[in-house]
């Protein structure tokens, strides 16, 4: 399951059950702040691939084949 897929999945069960996201993580998991904790990671997550893929995106891989043929 994704992530983003199981903030979706919880905020549409508590739309159906009139309860809050904080609400269900506290009476699941004993932690009222899960959910603002796990939004928070997602977006480093987030942060942190867009800055993986530009650095990849600056550092293209070699093309070896070029000094093979020399």
């Amino acid at each position: 399951m994704c992530h983003e897929n199981f903030i979706d999945e919880l905020e549409d069960y508590c739309a159906r059950v009139g309860l809050k996201p904080s609400t269900v993580c506290f009476r699941a998991l004993n932690d009222g702040k899960y959910v603002a904790r796990h939004r928070r990671r997602l977006e480093v997550l987030a942060r942190d691939a867009d800055r993986i893929r530009k650095y990849m995106a600056e550092h293209p891989p070699r093309d070896d084949s070029a000094e093979d043929a020399t």
